[in-house]
């Protein structure tokens, strides 16, 4: 059941729609909250906007590595499925 829960980020208070729990919630919100500040420490931008744009991107980024490390390993376990089978019926 989707509930609110009051998260911070960027020193904002905001509620957010969960049904993953408070502590989830919380504990995204604070991951966000992180890369926006490493983002903010490590970059020229300056306003709210640039930066959130920017740690969406590194988010995408990680996201889309992800899915190309879980892709190649699913492949390798058809691949060692595919051996196996071939070892079986030998």
């Amino acid at each position: 059941m989707m509930k609110g829960v009051n998260v911070e980020i960027m020193g904002q208070s905001l509620t957010v729609m969960s049904d993953s729990g408070d502590e989830w919630a919380k504990a995204l919100a604070a991951t966000v909250d992180e890369k926006i500040s490493y983002i903010r420490a490590n970059s020229r931008a300056v306003n709210s906007v640039s930066v959130a744009i920017l740690a969406a991107l590194n988010f995408a980024d990680e996201l889309e590595q992800l899915k190309r490390d879980h892709q190649a390993l699913i492949d390798q376990i058809e691949a060692l499925n595919r051996r196996l089978s071939v070892a079986m019926d030998s």
